[in-house]
């Protein structure tokens, strides 16, 4: 149990990516300690992975912010799969019941509409607790967004640890199915969206290839990026607006039919650099000087992406890393993030901050299942 404000807490994370379950058990403040325990990721199969796939494209044809029968009916599915998944990591990795003060759940993006400050979840938290008999912290994101915020990016706390204990000259590159910056700007903590990382490429690996990433980058190494879609891509109204701002997966799918009519190959290496291009946006927008790039996530596996940013990064003198080698997993940052936030949570810490999700002043968030 907690010692000196000190609580033994499991992260569970699912992203845009549609990948799998991350797993994190670690012992933490919320604040300046973390330590961790054991992590372990739980790949999604195909069917499970087409059914979050047909709920997200649901609400995005319908434009829905009810959460009606239909999706209720979807949510019981992920809540499901959420305690199934949560008891294997528990027994897998023998920790007692007793020894557990709190999960701290995320929930299954399937739908967020920034503009008019909408998101949604699946997994419901109260099914959760009863069902396993633990306390729980989830919704995270309700109080950003009764308070003026966008409800994302909401990890970012955590980030602002890791760059506390590394250099406020760096930048914490996130590469999930969407990619987000994190960064301390004259004392305060900045974070946004920037564009797409791995959803594009996953979604056009599936279509071409029903594989589900391009490992290592492999087949964008082969191909020609098609400069008019790139162009075209570059003058999308997500790239006009001021942070802090953030992203639904859909988003920029209106540009797969365009990548979808061209090679295989040309098809991968533009939506990687894509990918590339609005990280460099997103940067250039941040108006900072950044002498090192922190890269986290999936996305930092593909060497197409990090070796084209290298380079990028090297004429403009800046230094590029992985995450991995200031001892932290990058597989399993997100889940550390929600066991952490999980933790600020009961302590009635800030989640959110005007200049990470707009959120009117800094408030906490989350709420407690028990």
């Amino acid at each position: 149990m907690s010692i000196e404000n000190k609580y033994n807490v499991i992260g569970i994370m699912t992203g845009t990516s549609l990948d799998g379950l991350d797993c994190s058990f670690i012992k933490t403040d919320g604040q300046n300690f973390v330590s961790i325990k054991f992590e372990k990721t739980y790949n999604y199969q195909q069917n499970y992975k087409n059914i979050l796939i047909k709920i997200i494209k649901y609400l995005n044809k319908k434009k829905s912010i009810k959460i009606n029968h239909y999706v209720k009916s979807y949510d019981d599915i992920v809540t499901n799969k959420f305690i199934q998944i949560i008891k294997k990591f528990i027994k897998e990795h023998n920790i007692k019941y007793s020894s557990i003060d709190y999960i701290g759940i995320s929930g299954q993006t399937v739908f967020h509409d920034p503009k008019n400050k909408i998101t949604i979840q699946l997994g419901n938290c109260k099914k959760i607790q009863k069902k396993l008999k633990l306390k729980i912290v989830g919704n995270f994101r309700e109080n950003d967004i009764k308070n003026g915020g966008q409800g994302a990016p909401i990890a970012v706390f955590y980030h602002k640890y890791i760059l506390n204990n590394f250099t406020s000259s760096a930048l914490i590159l996130n590469l999930g199915g969407i990619a987000n910056i994190s960064c301390i700007k004259r004392k305060k903590l900045i974070a946004f969206d920037v564009g797409p990382a791995n959803a594009l490429i996953d979604d056009l690996m599936y279509y071409f290839d029903r594989k589900n990433y391009d490992k290592d980058g492999k087949i964008a190494f082969k191909g020609r990026q098609d400069q008019k879609i790139i162009d075209k891509y570059k003058k999308d109204i997500f790239f006009k607006l001021k942070y802090p701002k953030s992203l639904d997966r859909e988003h920029f799918k209106k540009y797969l039919n365009l990548l979808k009519k061209i090679k295989k190959e040309d098809s991968i290496c533009t939506a990687s650099m894509m990918t590339v291009e609005g990280i460099i946006i997103g940067i250039k927008i941040l108006k900072k000087n950044i002498n090192t790039v922190i890269l986290t996530g999936g996305g930092r596996n593909n060497l197409f992406i990090f070796q084209t940013l290298k380079q990028i990064f090297k004429s403009k003198r800046k230094n590029i890393i992985l995450i991995d080698e200031l001892n932290f997993n990058g597989d399993f940052l997100e889940s550390q993030a929600f066991a952490y936030l999980a933790i600020r949570c009961v302590r009635k810490l800030p989640l959110s901050l005007p200049t990470t999700t707009g959120v009117k002043k800094p408030i906490s968030g989350g709420l407690i299942y028990q």
